[in-house]
């Protein structure tokens, strides 16, 4: 009998998943998370799956997910280090593009970078845009460099040169220039990092990389000795941001790879459930303590996407493409300058947490919201961690309430509206990129608050189906468990779609699938290798670029048309006799995880056993809903709204209007007639 277990910590509750590989059984669980000692919940929930029978001699394979990154970014509580740049080119992130963040707003203001101005140096040196060596980098000026950096107190040192993109040569000598002088500091070329054109993004990524290295580096320790401690030996495997996984190691040095690690596991995971439950277009939905995450499933696949932002940084790696809006259970309600009721993205997190949750916290959120409506309460949340004090929601929402002069329910209310209202943006803004229409897909809510809200997020965007997972709140750790061993690589080249630039192009492909090969023969061992390519395309003299896939029969003319196609349905126009542009060649290399398969039953229709009636306020009145145990729905199950499931790991509201029905994968499938 062997073991795969799935981690995803996130900002409220770390979730787990057991799969027994033989009988197909699950164990699930969360324990809260402990952000003053990360590393901890890990310890904690090893402890508790150990006392559900899991043998850590059986356990072999652990893979884990993790927001130490993006929030070490978000709360600016990164690494000190410095930026070794071109002579000439020191002012590169504080330029950036030139744009404000919100083009709407007067006041707004773009954060700082996150190396200031005064830990950045220039290092003489010149590489032309064709790669040629134009000035040589010099050992004194490197020194005198490396000197002024360490005084100033830096523990690791980005290189960003000018076009190395094209000859990463300058950016490698210098490395070995500050290696030799002080082998103490870490040192990351841009180049290595993510060798893509656009100055500014490169070393955005990179410094990015270096801000979180020696957090994500010391967390990753913990988490090992975590696992030794529990005495399992299975090597510790990383979610990452493309929905992939990698080795610690490489996770150590990779760290941007896994910034949305938990984010991207989610997808993958609620892919699972779309293509067993035989939804082609959906969208995810994935709720928890601080955010509300997006995504586009077509047959269970998600798309791609570079250049997102993380606290306002470009990141210009490869992710699975995710909107976010500050819309979590643990977001707290306020009143702005203008006396209007905002919601987020200031979020309790788990320390203090929501008021109800009697941990100190005495901000009104979203959950007391749902506790005070009455979808919550009926039951402790996160597998029993919690159970939610209503006198201290009303306490936290009086203050509000007063201001406004509502009633609390009425407060509570408008919190859950403003929350929704709020989750809109992101989803009309997906849609509008990918062309989609809300009325074509299926919400796949999870995580611990996604499906409390969802029938209604649901309503408002204009989608008619619902399909809840039989374990929502934790489909991150059990995406984890799903997701390949993974490897990208690109290389940008700026070559014209012509006859003549074909050889080079497959060339430089067949090097790239070599590169992505070797690394994931190196964390996965000898095995068969998925490969899969690709060419970022656009028309000559855009500014942006979509990317194609790149099959084995692929020729210059079905690459160009292919091309058309794609920008016809993303833009509504496209130009077939336009000279187009190769920006950049893209491979990734995928070793499959052990397949996963969800147990179905048989069922009939019949009306399940309910626990009751219970109030709760929608639509601006109470009224009756049914309260139904998850436990107790089997496969065939039917009822309507209102009503309100409650299960260990989350709660479901279905709204009135709402018919639901068990499937036989134990999924809650609801239509809006």
């Amino acid at each position: 009998m062997t073991w795969t277990i799935g981690a995803d910590i996130g900002g409220t509750f770390a979730d787990f998943v057991a799969l027994e590989s033989e009988s197909g059984r699950l164990v699930t669980l969360k324990v809260l998370t402990t952000p003053d000692d990360p590393g901890k919940d890990v310890g904690e929930g090893l402890r508790r799956l150990a006392g559900e029978g899991i043998d850590a001699d059986s356990v072999e394979r652990f893979v884990h997910g993790t927001t130490i990154g993006v929030n070490t970014i978000i709360q600016r509580r990164g690494a000190t280090v410095a930026l070794f740049t071109t002579a000439g080119f020191t002012d590169i992130l504080e330029l950036a593009r030139l744009r404000m963040p919100n083009p709407y707003s007067l006041f707004c203001e773009r954060p700082p970078p996150l190396v200031p101005r005064e830990h950045v140096f220039g290092v003489h040196e010149r590489m032309s845009a064709e790669g040629e060596t134009l000035l040589v980098p010099e050992a004194r000026d490197v020194a005198q460099a490396v000197a002024a950096a360490r005084a100033a107190g830096c523990v690791g040192i980005v290189i960003s040169f000018l076009h190395a993109w094209r000859n990463p040569a300058h950016e490698r000598d210098v490395a070995a220039m500050i290696t030799s002088i002080d082998p103490t500091l870490a040192v990351f070329c841009a180049s290595g990092v993510w060798p893509a054109i656009r100055e500014y993004e490169r070393t955005s990524t990179a410094v990015l990389n270096a801000y979180v290295h020696p957090r994500i580096a010391a967390y990753l320790e913990r988490v090992e000795s975590e696992l030794k401690e529990a005495g399992i030996a299975a090597p510790l495997l990383l979610t990452t941001s493309a929905g992939g996984t990698m080795s610690a190691a490489q996770g150590r040095r990779d760290c941007v790879g896994m910034l949305l690690s938990g984010t991207a596991s989610g997808v993958v995971g609620a892919g699972v459930v779309a293509r067993t439950a035989g939804v082609h277009a959906a969208l995810t939905l994935d709720m928890g303590g601080t955010s509300a995450d997006v995504a586009l499933l077509r047959d269970g696949a998600p798309s791609y996407t570079a250049g997102i932002e993380i606290g306002l940084y470009p990141l210009a790696t490869t992710t699975v493409a995710v909107a976010s809006s500050g819309q979590g259970g643990g977001s707290i309600a306020w009143i702005d300058g203008q006396g209007v009721l905002q919601v987020g993205p200031q979020s309790a997190g788990s320390t203090p947490g929501p008021a109800c949750f009697g941990r100190g916290g005495e901000a009104f959120t979203v959950t007391d919201a749902a506790l005070l409506c009455g979808i919550l309460g009926h039951g402790k949340l996160g597998f029993g961690a919690i159970a939610p004090q209503p006198a201290l929601a009303e306490q936290a929402a009086r203050p509000i309430a007063e201001r406004l002069g509502l009633p609390l329910a009425a407060l509570a209310e408008g919190v859950l509206d403003v929350a929704i209202s709020g989750m809109l943006i992101p989803i009309e803004q997906l849609l509008a990129r990918a062309g989609a229409h809300a009325s074509e897909l299926t919400l796949i809510p999870f995580g611990g608050a996604g499906p409390m809200l969802a029938a209604q997020l649901a309503e408002t965007a204009g989608m008619r189906r619902v399909l809840v997972p039989a374990s929502p709140g934790t489909l991150c750790a059990l995406g984890a468990l799903t997701a390949a061993i993974r490897r990208d690589a690109m290389r940008t080249v700026l070559l014209p779609l012509e006859d003549e630039s074909w050889s080079l192009m497959l060339k430089t492909l067949d090097e790239l699938s070599v590169e992505a090969v070797e690394t994931v023969t190196a964390m996965a061992g000898a095995g068969e290798t998925e490969i899969r390519r690709a060419a970022d395309l656009r028309y000559r003299g855009q500014s942006f670029e979509i990317a194609v896939p790149f099959d084995e029969d692929t020729d210059l003319e079905s690459l160009a048309a292919t091309f058309h196609a794609e920008h016809e349905r993303q833009f509504g126009h496209a130009e077939p006799g336009a000279p187009l542009q190769v920006v950049s060649l893209r491979v990734f290399a995928a070793r499959p995880a052990p397949p996963l398969t969800l147990p179905r039953r048989a069922g009939r229709p019949h009306a399940p056993r309910t626990l009751g009636q219970t109030p709760i306020r929608l639509g601006g009145q109470t009224r009756q809903a049914t309260l139904l145990s998850r436990t107790d729905l089997d496969p065939g199950a039917q009822f309507a709204g209102p009503a309100i499931v409650v299960q260990p790991d989350c709660t479901v509201l279905v709204p009135p209007g709402w018919m639901a029905m068990i499937d036989e994968l134990g999924n809650i499938d609801m239509e809006r007639p």
